[in-house]
């Protein structure tokens, strides 16, 4: 239900009939950044996702990891996406749902076509100016981020990303970005999980078996970033805890608590 409407029927059940939201609300927020689609891929599978590449104005500042807010009916219903730094420029990678608002909204747009956002820093899921190695965790377009961080990983910081998709069909659309990235050495490890094809297998269970890397990977410093669905999220926190208790002798929450474990899930 939309907010507006949960107001009409609070109001109505707490005998405030006639009261109505200022006439703001129903609007986007002022200060909106002018972008225009550069590309935008056709779906590539039955899971129906897509990537596409947003030009910003010269004055926009943000990095992979902050947020994109746009409002496609032009009111005040917004919708999020994480974004990927590609070649100075925004890349979204969007699941199409049915009727989905923000979803359908960016996929009718055409290359050269123009719309109103607003970059939104997310700096607690930024890559780390520190560490000894990164392990990216991600499932489905949660992806999107780590394709940013690994192109702009010049520095060489030694990069894992373990992934989680459907089918191999569903992770063909990344495949061509992540083996440059590999043959630049920007990307050290690359680990694939489908549920529904082969071993049937989700990306906990690659964590499960890298246990020890993990684990050692924690202990030395390094920090695990995680990005995707929050049921995602709750498995792999949940192994990671047990993973930490065993090999360390410490919880999650101990390297949580030391900006060891980034998450940025929904």
């Amino acid at each position: 239900m939309e907010f507006n409407q949960w107001f009409d029927t609070w109001s109505q059940k707490a005998g405030l009939a006639g009261l109505t939201l200022p006439s703001n609300f129903y609007q986007p927020p002022a200060g909106l950044e002018t972008m225009s689609v550069l590309s935008k891929t056709s779906l590539s599978h039955a899971d129906g996702a897509f990537i596409i590449q947003l030009e910003t104005g010269w004055r926009s500042r943000f990095k992979s990891g902050d947020l994109l807010a746009i409002y496609p009916a032009n009111d005040h219903r917004e919708r999020l996406y994480s974004i990927g730094r590609i070649d100075k420029e925004i890349q979204l990678s969007v699941k199409l749902h049915p009727d989905g608002l923000g979803s359908g909204f960016l996929y009718n747009l055409e290359p050269g076509t123009r719309l109103r956002a607003r970059i939104v820093s997310n700096s607690h899921f930024h890559f780390p100016k520190k560490a000894s190695a990164v392990v990216m965790i991600c499932n489905g377009t949660g992806i999107a981020p780590f394709l940013g961080m690994t192109d702009e990983n010049n520095k060489k910081v030694d990069c894992h990303l373990y992934c989680g998709f459907r089918t191999a069909e569903s992770f063909e659309l990344y495949k061509p970005a992540l083996k440059k990235h590999l043959d630049r050495q920007q990307l050290n490890g690359l680990h694939t999980a489908y549920s529904r094809e082969g071993e049937k297998q989700y990306v906990k269970d690659l964590l499960a078996r890298d246990a020890g890397f993990i684990a050692e990977t924690l202990s030395n410093n390094g920090v695990l970033m995680l990005c995707g669905s929050l049921s995602m999220q709750k498995d792999v926190i949940e192994l990671l805890d047990r993973i930490c208790e065993q090999k360390t002798g410490k919880g999650i929450s101990h390297f949580q608590s030391h900006g060891q474990v980034l998450m940025d899930c929904y």
